[in-house]
């Protein structure tokens, strides 16, 4: 047995589970195809939500250091028109990818984690009739062969520990990332911002003195009618939305760009013969709202308890099967506030509407903030008196 819980994929969902576990005194191994600090698309932004697991796991601090502390949230419409929305408790951050993933890493290594890079997996055998789960990788010394008691996939999207169970199941409407690093970006002060577009938006980490990530998310047919030549469909893209358009008129890329897709709402079996899925391996989400890193960071936590819990001895079964109950709970009000959300982005003369409303109704765009980033119920603005008091405007 090469250890109680082998983790595929060594981002935050599946580091943050090998630190748990590791903590626990188990015997962990990580593994990822890639060679860290590695390139990642991604927004970059921590809602309070994970900015409060990061605390839990007294690395908060940490990522910190070359972040950006977030008070609130900065959103654009297509029109110009913007709404600055305080965060109700809590603070958000702004942390690259690169440094996140490595901190989370190298932090599950110091627990006592067997972190091994360049490891590319192949295929999973679930376990069966007594047999614990086999993983079949490739180093670059060949193949190898990996047992464990209890294999967690953390292995994103396009998931090989998911896909042990059969294919996946598409993702119907998802749109794909399309972002970079760019230095002259004009903005006053670091922030973090959310441009929309007419059915499309982007995502903008801002750090200071001019640098930042930005990251346009669009549908299929566009991308494909700019893919001979990025930069320009990318600037094309920024100019059609008003603010971020004058922000990046001078800006400059600095990095090659990077791409994922297609992002959309699409949820997996999460629990079965030995195995634990995390992070977007069990399911992901349009990015819109920003929730991808808290929801995997979260995922991580429960993931750990669960495994810990069979571990120790507890039905495997019923222990499974609460970690997909606890974690379908803890995603609930993101995917009901998310769809709702990109239905109304997609038709343009609502977003406008609601757009301006919030635009007038500073604490009802705080509320609606509050709900995206989990900071209390999405009940609360999913009510009629919500939906009346955004009618009436504010009195």
């Amino acid at each position: 047995m090469d250890a109680d819980v082998l983790v595929v994929g060594g981002g935050p969902a599946g580091a943050a589970t090998a630190l748990l576990l590791a903590r626990r005194g188990h015997r962990v191994a990580l593994v990822d195809r890639a060679r860290f600090p590695r390139p990642k698309p991604c927004g970059e932004y921590l809602n309070p939500s994970a900015v409060a697991v990061l605390e839990r796991l007294g690395l908060a601090g940490e990522a910190a250091a070359s972040g950006v502390r977030l008070s609130g949230m900065f959103v654009a419409g297509p029109d110009g028109t913007s709404i600055w929305a305080p965060f109700a408790s809590g603070h958000g951050m702004l942390v690259p990818r690169e440094r996140l993933d490595l901190v989370l890493l190298r932090a599950a290594a110091a627990a006592g984690a067997d972190v091994r890079e360049e490891v590319r997996v192949d295929a999973l055998r679930p376990a069966d009739r007594g047999r614990p789960p086999l993983v079949e990788a490739r180093t670059r010394r060949g193949p190898v062969r990996l047992w464990a008691r209890l294999v967690v996939g953390a292995d994103g999207l396009r998931s090989v520990v998911a896909r042990a169970r059969g294919p996946l199941a598409p993702v119907r409407g998802g749109r794909y990332t399309l972002g970079a690093r760019f230095e002259g970006i004009e903005a006053s002060a670091p922030r973090g911002d959310l441009h929309l577009g007419r059915g499309w938006y982007a995502g903008a980490a801002l750090y200071g003195g001019g640098a930042g990530n930005v990251v346009i998310a669009v549908e299929r047919a566009m991308l494909r009618r700019g893919s001979g030549a990025l930069d320009r469909f990318f600037m094309d893209a920024c100019r059609r939305l008003p603010l971020l358009a004058a922000m990046t008129a001078r800006a400059r890329r600095t990095t090659p760009f990077a791409s994922v897709g297609p992002l959309g709402f699409a949820r997996r079996p999460v629990a079965a013969s030995g195995v634990l899925l995390v992070g977007d391996a069990a399911g992901t989400i349009d990015p819109m709202t920003g929730e991808g890193l808290a929801l995997a960071l979260r995922s991580a936590e429960l993931a750990a308890g669960a495994a810990a819990a069979c571990l120790a001895g507890a039905p495997w079964r019923q222990t499974l099967r609460g970690y997909e109950r606890a974690l379908a709970r803890a995603s609930e009000d993101t995917w009901r506030l998310g769809r709702l959300l990109q239905w109304i982005v997609r038709h343009p003369a609502l977003a406008g509407w609601l757009f301006r409303r919030l635009a007038d109704d500073p604490a009802g765009a705080a509320a609606l903030l509050a709900a995206v980033s989990g900071l209390r119920p999405a009940r609360d603005v999913l009510s009629a008196g919500f939906a009346a008091r955004l009618a009436m405007g504010v009195r």
